[in-house]
């Protein structure tokens, strides 16, 4: 690594709320921008200009991924600084952000995070890592049990509209309005939507 990339790490770190992020990127791996906007009270301009500096500095890594249907960013540690050796390059990271790379387009349900994860585990990801995304992307599966409630897709509670095609239930997170050829508007869930419109 060259000097001229410690000065950017430096001085991307030399702010203390920049500190607070990176602090707590590294302790939980994967992590949405808008959990970050919401842990530190950040407005999106004031989120984006920390994590531009980062991104620049080559901190972290940027995650576009379309999940259930909305576009989200998610943000991934590049290195790990340690006192004894200041920086260590983390493979993992950067297999992790090629993986997920490779989906930035497509939709991510909970069938397709299963076929993505078992991606992400061929490329010696650890356990650990593969577990900190599953939390984010879907934090109730497999801790919730699925219910008559329950929205099949996230397990969250209080689902109470079905789908037209499967009759699942969802929530009004995954519920996606469809106008059909008679002008009925009908609701469907994301898995629905992907089938028949692509």
């Amino acid at each position: 690594m060259t000097l001229e990339k410690y000065k950017l790490i430096f001085e991307a770190l030399d702010n203390e709320r920049r500190l607070q992020l990176y602090d707590h990127l590294v302790k939980k791996i994967f992590i949405s921008k808008s959990e970050l906007a919401k842990k530190y009270d950040l407005n999106r301009a004031s989120l984006n200009h920390h994590l531009k500096i980062m991104l620049k500095a080559g901190l972290i890594y940027e995650q576009e991924l379309i999940l259930d249907g909305r576009r989200q960013f998610f943000i991934i540690p590049a290195v790990i600084l340690h006192p004894d050796q200041l920086v260590e390059q983390k493979e993992e990271y950067k297999n992790l952000a090629g993986q997920l790379n490779g989906w930035s387009t497509r939709n991510i349900t909970v069938e397709s995070w299963r076929i993505l994860r078992d991606e992400i585990k061929r490329q010696n990801i650890p356990q650990e890592v593969v577990d900190a995304v599953e939390l984010r992307l879907f934090p109730t599966l497999g801790r919730v049990p699925a219910s008559k409630e329950h929205c099949y897709i996230c397990r969250i509670e209080e689902a109470r509209i079905s789908c037209y095609i499967c009759k699942n239930l969802i929530c009004q997170t995954h519920e996606h309005q469809i106008k059909r050829d008679d002008g009925e508007e009908v609701i469907l869930c994301p898995n629905c939507v992907e089938k028949f419109f692509g």
